[in-house]
C-alpha cells in the first residue's frame, strides 16, 4: 500500500513538473520566439533562451517515458495490453521531440549564420524549410500525445484509481486539443483559437497533479496484487 501511494505522489509531481516545462517553453522561452514573423533574426538574439527551452523540452518527453515506465505494473493490473500501448506512444512522442528539439537547433544555426550574411535570400529560403520541418515534428509531437493521453485517461477511468471526474474532464479536454491541432493544420484556426481549446487539458494536468501529490489513488480502488 505504501509503494503504490509513493507512486501517486512521485506521478503528481512528474505531472507538475511536466506542466510547468510546457507552459514555460510555450508562453515564455520558445514560443514568443519561433514563431514570430522575424524568427531568423529572433533566435539568434536569444541562443541561450532557445538552447535552455530544447533543453527543458527534452527533459519533459523523458518525464513522459518516465511516466509510462511507472505506470506500467500499475496499469498492467487492470489492462496489460494498453498499459504496453501507453508506453509504445510515450516512445515514439520522446522520438518525435528528439527530432522537433533538433529542428529548433538547425534553425538557431542557421539563424546565426543569417545575421553575419550580406546575402541573405537563400538563407531566408532555408530558414522557410527549416521552419516548416519544425513546425510539422511539433504538430506530429502533439498528434502522438493525442493517442497516449486517451489510453492514460481511459484506464484511470475504468481503474477508478482517480475519481472519473477528473478523468472524462481529460478526455473531454484531448478532444479539444485535437480539434485546435487539426483546425491549425488545415488552416482553419489561430493560434489564440488553439491556444482557447488546449487551456482546459491543461488546466486538467494541473489539478490532477495536485489532487495525486495531496490526495493520492483511490486506496479503495487499489487492486489486491498493489498491496
Amino acid at each position: 500500500m505504501k509503494s503504490i501511494k509513493k507512486t501517486a505522489r512521485i506521478l503528481g509531481v512528474l505531472l507538475l513538473i511536466q506542466f510547468i516545462i510546457g507552459i514555460s517553453i510555450n508562453q515564455f522561452l520558445l514560443g514568443p520566439i519561433i514563431f514570430a514573423s522575424d524568427f531568423l533574426t529572433n533566435v539568434s538574439a536569444n541562443a541561450t533562451q532557445v538552447i535552455l527551452s530544447v533543453l527543458l523540452g527534452l527533459m519533459g518527453s523523458a518525464v513522459s517515458v518516465g511516466i509510462a515506465v511507472m505506470l506500467l505494473p500499475v496499469f498492467k493490473q487492470y489492462h496489460k495490453e494498453i498499459a504496453i500501448w501507453y508506453l509504445a506512444f510515450s516512445i515514439i512522442g520522446f522520438t518525435i521531440s528528439v527530432i522537433d528539439n533538433i529542428g529548433v537547433l538547425s534553425v538557431l544555426s542557421l539563424s546565426q549564420e543569417y545575421v553575419k550574411a550580406t546575402d541573405t535570400d537563400y538563407f531566408q529560403t532555408l530558414g522557410t524549410i527549416l521552419y516548416a520541418i519544425r513546425w510539422w515534428t511539433h504538430y506530429l509531437d502533439m498528434l502522438i500525445a493525442c493517442f497516449a493521453l486517451p489510453v492514460f485517461y481511459y484506464v484511470f477511468y475504468t481503474s477508478k484509481l482517480i475519481p472519473r471526474f477528473i478523468s472524462v474532464w481529460g478526455l473531454a479536454g484531448i478532444a479539444l486539443m485535437l480539434t485546435g491541432i487539426l483546425l491549425t493544420i488545415f488552416d482553419q484556426g489561430t493560434h489564440d483559437t488553439e491556444m482557447i481549446l488546449l487551456l482546459p487539458l491543461g488546466l486538467n494536468r494541473l489539478f490532477l497533479a495536485i489532487w495525486l501529490m495531496v490526495k493520492g489513488f483511490n486506496s479503495h480502488q487499489i487492486a489486491p496484487q498493489t498491496v
